[in-house]
């Protein structure tokens, strides 16, 4: 019997504006009464652009409500702790509580009842079996099981798809190198950043080359960089897996929606009938059509979540539409590629930089250079160049690694039209990168910040 290729084909056959259409048109007016009538959070805020009604609601177009971003989350639940105004259920109700980061280290708490964490599960058990998961895989699964969504929920949805999954989460990695090797795991879940460290600690300890550990996937998210072909070609040749981008999401919206299928033609969205997404100019703050080659910033509403629902929620993810058509793999609706943050996208001399355009030629250096590197914030805006921060790997040659950063120097200035003054590190200065990496360190303090 052949295997079906898809876990919903019912939805995930359809177009994303049949789905608009057919799933989403019909849930939005529901979905904004009861929040109205349940979130002190959005009352307070729709009464701000003259909606003092739930009945007013109905006539109105989602396009037309204002956004919700970040920051005022944060303020809201600092607040009015633990889960601030926006929870929109008695406490009784909630059955999980994750957390992700807020601004200036301030953690932000988020409620699950117990239908969201069956609509997050769909969503990330569609994403796994896109990406190739299933039923015959050992998955030994990487990420913080520490209040973390990546870990627990993530889980639960690798488990989903029929998997048998190993929950390890982060640190003693020379014990996970041998438990890999024990129970004959077929895939790894993890960030990308977190090879470099096994890499070294195979070499270091065991003399072995990774594909002796006897991989065959890598289930990847958490960091951007993956979808370029330079730095998927350098995962695969070193580990002998097929390295997959297994994992997208929000953590405030949906622990996971979009995963690539064996096509690698952009992410499938697998948020359908769970949340709607569209895309905005993040500078005009303007609507963008869902059309191929859009380029924007994703903005989320969730439609059937109970605990904190959001309406218009501001991702900060800039992404590019890169196909609307029906894909080889059967599913219709659109694709995407993560371009980065617009909160992280750094304007050098009128050029805009995304910090995992940095990382993509990094990966042409790893005959010297492990891949870890930081871009190091020293002086205020408007950039001239970059000084980017790049880990040697240890035993390599000076005059090697010294040649390296050279060249990287003049690529970074041919591909990518900026200056960058590469400096060289130990291997392991730049830290531990658990969950997901930083790319970028401020150093730099205005005068207010040090007077």
């Amino acid at each position: 019997m052949r295997e079906p290729s898809m876990l919903n084909p019912e939805i995930e056959s359809l177009s994303y504006e049949e789905v608009v259409k057919r799933i989403h048109q019909p849930l939005i007016p529901e979905m904004l009464e009861r929040v109205f009538g349940a979130s002190d959070f959005y009352r307070r805020k729709l009464a701000a652009e003259g909606i003092t009604e739930a009945s007013a609601l109905r006539e109105c177009a989602l396009s037309s409500l204002p956004f919700t971003d970040k920051a005022e989350v944060v303020a809201d639940l600092l607040q009015n702790k633990p889960f601030g105004s926006l929870l929109a259920v008695p406490l009784e109700r909630v059955r999980r509580v994750h957390r992700t980061s807020g601004y200036s280290g301030s953690p932000v708490y988020i409620a699950y009842t117990e239908a969201d964490i069956a609509n997050t599960v769909t969503a990330g058990a569609r994403s796994f079996w896109c990406a190739g998961v299933r039923p015959s895989d050992i998955v030994v699964h990487c990420l913080n099981y520490c209040l973390w969504t990546g870990g627990l929920t993530d889980h639960l949805c690798l488990e989903r798809t029929g998997a048998c999954v190993v929950p390890y989460g982060v640190g003693n990695s020379r014990n996970l190198l041998r438990i890999i090797r024990e129970i004959g795991a077929t895939a790894i879940s993890c960030t990308p950043s977190y090879l470099p460290k096994l890499e070294a600690i195979l070499a270091s300890d065991l003399g072995l080359q990774p594909r002796t550990l006897g991989l065959r996937k890598g289930l990847f998210g958490g960091e951007p960089g993956i979808q370029d072909p330079d730095t998927r070609r350098s995962i695969e040749e070193t580990w002998g897996i097929e390295a997959i981008d297994a994992n997208y999401g929000v953590s405030d919206v949906l622990s996971i929606f979009g995963s690539e299928c064996p096509a690698r033609e952009g992410l499938h969205f697998h948020g359908q009938g769970i949340i709607h997404v569209e895309l905005i100019d993040p500078r005009r703050m303007r609507p963008l059509d869902m059309v191929q080659g859009a380029t924007g910033e994703l903005v989320c509403s969730t439609l059937l979540k109970e605990g904190q629902p959001l309406v218009r929620f501001r991702t900060g993810d800039v992404v590019q539409v890169v196909g609307t058509d029906r894909c080889d793999c059967g599913r219709h609706g659109f694709r995407f590629r993560v371009l980065g943050r617009s909160d992280d996208m750094l304007l050098v001399k009128g050029i805009n930089v995304f910090p995992h355009s940095v990382a993509a030629i990094l990966a042409g250096y790893r005959h010297a250079l492990n891949g870890e590197y930081q871009i190091v914030i020293d002086c205020p805006p408007p950039y001239d160049r970059l000084r980017i921060e790049v880990e040697v790997l240890a035993g390599v040659d000076p005059a090697v690694a010294e040649h390296a950063c050279e060249a990287l120097e003049r690529e970074i200035r041919e591909r990518l039209e900026f200056t960058a003054k590469v400096e060289r590190v130990a291997q392991g200065a730049i830290g531990e990168q658990g969950e997901k990496a930083h790319r970028i360190r401020n150093e730099y303090r205005s005068p207010t910040e040090t007077g």
